[in-house]
């Protein structure tokens, strides 16, 4: 049972603080909206997981390399389109007159916690990676266990994984929301910026892994 919690523990934090495209969503949402809206991105995989590791331990050995890798594609373009808009965003609150350049508070969340959880679903739903670690490493983690311990060694394992891979994020997103009371006009449109060029490269990066895969 220790070597599930561990191998949970382990794998969990690794993801919860890997760069990618969660991780960028988390940082720019919480920016934008507030620290609810991070949060609501860093729980996604709790919502979005549980098919995701169904159809990885049952079917992902069977699948086409081109398979993963035309998700990778259309992961790479939407998170593109999520950083192009949102340095749209960081455009137009420059171009706002200074006495409305405030931060938008946590509470301003309200109206947009369907759409912040909309774009971080699809986001990891068109993310190859955790396709890839399930398919691959945490499948295989999850029958020895399930060989070795039963029921109850793969269930620490998951529990333990998501415990520390949503606890991660939300910290991050906790950090972040932190920081924004120190972000005013200038300073908080350049942050935005460069949260935008983050969502970008990553865009770009799985563009690239995916298209490499199918050439």
């Amino acid at each position: 049972m220790l070597t599930a919690l561990f191998l949970g523990i382990s794998y969990g934090f690794t993801a919860g603080i890997s760069p990618g495209p969660m991780l960028g969503l988390v940082i720019t949402q919480t920016l934008q909206h507030g620290w609810r809206a991070g949060n609501l991105v860093a729980l996604a995989p709790l919502l979005t997981d549980l098919p995701i590791i169904l159809l990885a331990v049952l079917l992902i050995s069977q699948l086409p390399i081109s398979a993963l890798g035309w998700l990778a594609v259309a992961g790479g373009l939407f998170v593109l389109y999520l950083g192009c808009e949102t340095a749209l965003t960081a455009y137009r609150y420059g171009h706002t007159s200074f006495s409305s350049q405030t931060l938008p508070s946590s509470a301003s969340t309200g109206h947009a916690r369907g759409p912040v959880l909309w774009r971080a679903v699809v986001t990891n739903a068109l993310n190859p990676h955790p396709y890839l670690f399930w398919g691959t490493v945490g499948a295989q983690l999850l029958i020895r266990n399930y060989e070795e311990q039963g029921a109850a060694g793969p269930a620490l394992l998951l529990l333990s994984f998501y415990a520390c891979l949503v606890g991660t994020k939300l910290g991050i997103a906790g950090i972040v929301n932190r920081s924004r009371h120190w972000l005013q006009g200038p300073v908080y449109r350049w942050v935005l910026f460069l949260s935008a060029l983050l969502l970008m490269a990553l865009g770009l990066w799985l563009l690239t892994e995916g298209l490499s895969s199918l050439l």
